[in-house]
């Protein structure tokens, strides 16, 4: 019923879609149980109904629905994505930083758009304030088409490179506004050769790392991405260079067919270029009007509702873990809970995972999960993370890239798929680990990570004889 209300959204059968999630309301009270309910299929419908009142108009109870959801899984991705957009489409101030902090913690994307989004001319004084040296690395998001059939979102590809691209080119956009000319134009010339196809030549040996480029699927990404992301704000740099040294017609020239939206950075663009005309310049051709602001709108809303079909969890689901460890983090941090040495149902709690360093000294952190809901990986690689920084005597840590995957079994015949039947999700998050007092908005705290998650995946009862008995 929750799929059949998913579609009925998406189709803009608002009504049809409602009366739907209340058949799957009470069928899941009913058959559910407590625990998945309140952990899945409760939260998935009360953001699919929440969707749907924001379709009608009902804002307030839209958003009341998206808060509660937000604050019981503050750390499995896809329904913070989804909560955070209600948020903030249905909120009086759709840019308030408590609406997203949730998200720009655990996942790095969100936080390009919301400093987007949320940017004023303060906040580009203190960003060139803090450009120090044109630093630009490009994730490697996969090297071969297998990759995206994993993931199964080419728009989430796309924005992984596009991320970086997009803090970059701000910073210099930000000290061309703040009269560095020539550190904003380092900064894009840094962009452009991080975005130059890979040289097969090249050396890439350790001394050579910080100049590698990615392969395979990042390679068909960088020209969207120049042309997406770096082209039209090299324009826009070059006019507010421009506007700066009186060149009111090459700053008209420069922007004058791209069409731009408005945003932080376009208005402080527009009001800069009107303030120079008004000044002595007032010659120069007006510029066309900005777009409207992209809407964080019901339409784009709408299109989260298949994502929001969470599979019913168990507290007795069983999690693949490899091996089986002493109690570290009940030891590092005195939680107050009893932890075990498996997780619940007698599994051990490291298998599936994989940690390795990174050459910038970062951690990557893997978790590969035979389990239908996406959440429960998300949560278990954070879990994971969040050991790894205790048992560095680390209290925060950030994740500056993270990857999650859906898994399929593919069934051929005669070499044309017939069947494809999701098994499982993966989840990779690079970390680095963080003293107290560093990146607070952005980081978390590692051992408030354990205690939220801890009791829902650490089984107190376990001992280390049971969980032998179980491998």
């Amino acid at each position: 019923m929750r799929a059949r209300a998913a579609a009925k959204l998406e189709l803009g059968d608002v009504e049809g879609a409602l009366a739907d999630l209340d058949s799957a309301d009470a069928a899941g009270k009913q058959y559910a149980g407590d625990y998945s309910y309140d952990r899945s299929m409760g939260i998935s419908i009360s953001l699919l109904r929440a969707i749907a009142l924001g379709e009608k108009g009902e804002k307030a109870t839209s958003l009341a629905l998206a808060e509660a959801a937000a604050v019981k899984r503050p750390y499995a991705m896809q329904l913070q994505w989804a909560a955070t957009m209600l948020r903030s489409a249905n909120a009086d101030n759709p840019n308030d930083e408590a609406i997203w902090r949730d998200l720009l913690r655990i996942d790095p994307s969100a936080r390009a758009a919301y400093a987007k989004m949320a940017m004023t001319p303060d906040d580009l004084a203190t960003l060139a304030a803090s450009a120090g040296i044109p630093a630009v690395t490009l994730p490697d998001i996969g090297g071969n088409l297998m990759t995206l059939g994993n993931s199964g979102n080419i728009a989430q590809l796309s924005a992984d490179l596009s991320a970086p691209v997009t803090r970059a080119m701000t910073t210099a956009y930000a000290l061309a506004a703040n009269g560095k000319h020539d550190a904003a134009r380092e900064w894009v010339a840094a962009t452009r050769k991080a975005l130059e196809p890979a040289d097969p030549n090249a050396n890439t040996g350790a001394e050579k790392e910080a100049e590698k480029k990615p392969g395979g699927l990042g390679a068909l990404f960088l020209p969207i991405v120049k042309t997406s992301s770096f082209d039209p704000m090299v324009s826009v740099i070059e006019a507010r260079i421009a506007i700066a040294e009186a060149r009111l017609p090459d700053a008209f020239a420069s922007i004058k067919d791209l069409q731009l939206r408005s945003t932080p950075v376009t208005k402080e663009l527009y009001a800069a270029y009107a303030s120079a005309r008004q000044a002595g310049g007032s010659n120069a051709p007006e510029l066309p009007p900005l777009a409207p602001a992209l809407p964080l709108g019901q339409a784009r809303l709408v299109g989260l509702a298949s994502n929001l079909l969470i599979s019913p969890e168990s507290r007795n689901k069983q999690i693949d873990y490899e091996k089986s460890r002493p109690n570290v983090v009940g030891a590092l941090i005195g939680a107050a809970f009893s932890l075990g040495t498996s997780l619940l149902g007698g599994i051990e709690r490291t298998a599936g995972f994989r940690s390795s360093p990174n050459a910038d000294g970062s951690i990557k952190v893997e978790y590969t999960g035979n389990t239908t809901s996406g959440p429960v990986v998300q949560e278990m690689t954070l879990l994971r993370a969040a050991e790894l920084a205790l048992e560095a005597k680390k209290p925060r840590f950030q994740i500056v890239l993270r990857s999650d995957y859906q898994r399929y079994l593919v069934q051929r015949m005669y070499n044309v798929e017939t069947e494809r039947t999701l098994v499982g999700y993966k989840t990779e998050l690079n970390i680095r680990f963080l003293e107290a007092a560093e990146d607070e908005a952005s980081s978390l705290d590692a051992a408030t990570v354990v205690e939220v998650l801890g009791p829902v995946y650490y089984d107190s009862s376990a001992t280390t004889e049971k969980t032998e008995k179980s491998t």
